[in-house]
């Protein structure tokens, strides 16, 4: 489906994603250990259809809320796929987990109480290994002083005290961030939770869950391993510290869905070298956040040479709503269409509606049908959380 069809019967701008990228990213995994489970990542967008179409080649969810637990269970997961994360769950939340039958992992030592309460069985503990990962600072999720997860010392007493609390401690978990793009600092944090197994008496981990975080290229400039390679070192290095049997959870979402997402923007004003586009920081907040590099071109006007580099604004009322520095375009025009790829990921899921623009829709492309995932939300969508004008 072309993407001026695209734009025609969705409107500006949607995320498209290709369904069999997203199949493509998801079977990348299998080669790493076939009788892993692969849970997909939730947070990186909450979608029914995507987790659905996911659950279908064999994979479950990481949620880390009540509400990206309700998106997997709508979508059809199974029990025994769910695994539920979170650094400060309520007891409402872990009553939902016990409920939906999901593996708890725990991230302090005072969840162990209310997790018993709540009627969870069975949980891993969280080790925070004390790993710098090479990423953005704002998503590193290892170091000392990270809000996630316990210490090693810790994550030692969280093994007894949730044992002798009754819970089925069936394992250790493990993240240190996300856009990864190296597997050093990942195989270090291998071999401290290892150390961690080694130093529990009289209890023997079932599973080992060596997290996500594999980063996707957004500009041309990045060099990022393939899934199959990343994710066989990390488990080729934990079996080679920890020849005991164990299964294996490995939790990708930014690499399953990141690369399989084209923005479709539509061009406003042009002033010299900047364009204006229908979107911005408030359907992606990437750059805002974590400084992201993304490249474009005209969807509409792919082949034809380049006038010069471009730098590419949204349209809220901010200086900083740029989505891209610089970027060689043909002479871009109002009306032109902006494709801005590798947008798949954290891009619909962290989406605001400041200015009060409603959030875009989201399509799912494949052998030449598009499927409408997640509708545009409309005005009357914004206002409908107004009491005051209800009735």
């Amino acid at each position: 489906m072309r993407d001026s069809a695209l734009a025609r019967d969705f409107g500006t701008p949607p995320v498209v994603y290709c369904r069999s990228t997203v199949l493509a990213r998801a079977h990348a995994y299998a080669p790493v250990d076939p009788g892993a489970l692969v849970v997909y990542g939730t947070k990186a967008f909450p979608n029914v259809a995507l987790l659905r179409l996911l659950a279908s080649e064999g994979l479950g969810a990481d949620v880390s809320t009540a509400g990206e637990l309700v998106f997997a269970i709508r979508a059809g997961v199974p029990r025994d796929r769910l695994v539920f994360h979170g650094n400060n769950k309520s007891d409402e939340e872990l009553r939902a987990a016990a409920a939906a039958g999901a593996l708890v992992v725990l991230d302090s030592l005072e969840e162990i109480g209310r997790a018993k309460e709540a009627g969870v069985t069975s949980v891993l503990v969280r080790v925070t290994p004390g790993v710098e990962a090479e990423t953005h600072h704002a998503i590193r999720t290892a170091h000392e002083e990270s809000k996630f997860g316990l210490l090693p010392d810790e994550a030692v007493v969280a093994v007894e005290r949730a044992t002798a609390a009754g819970l089925d401690v069936a394992g250790l978990h493990v993240h240190i961030g996300s856009q990864l793009t190296r597997a050093a600092e990942s195989l270090v944090a291998v071999e401290r939770v290892v150390d961690v197994a080694t130093r529990c008496r009289d209890w023997t981990p079932r599973i080992f869950n060596l997290g996500g975080g594999l980063g996707v290229r957004h500009s041309l400039e990045d060099v990022v391993p393939d899934a199959a390679t990343f994710a066989g070192e990390l488990v080729a290095h934990l079996r080679a510290r920890w020849t005991r049997p164990f299964g294996l959870i490995l939790e990708p979402g930014r690499s399953l869905i990141g690369e399989a997402g084209v923005t479709l923007y539509e061009i406003g004003s042009v002033k010299h070298a900047t364009v204006a586009i229908d979107g911005g920081m408030s359907d992606n907040p990437r750059p805002q956040l974590y400084g992201s590099r993304y490249e474009a071109l005209l969807a509409n006007r792919a082949d034809e040479p380049s006038a010069g580099a471009y730098r590419i604004a949204g349209k809220h009322c901010e200086s900083g709503d740029v989505l891209i520095e610089s970027v060689e375009l043909p002479e871009p025009r109002r009306e032109d269409l902006l494709a801005v790829p590798a947008t798949g990921a954290y891009t619909l899921a962290m989406a605001s509606n400041y200015n009060g623009v409603p959030r875009p829709a989201a399509v799912l492309v494949g052998d030449g049908d598009a499927e409408l995932i997640r509708r545009r939300e409309s005005l009357d969508d914004l206002l409908s959380a107004e009491p005051s004008i209800q009735g």
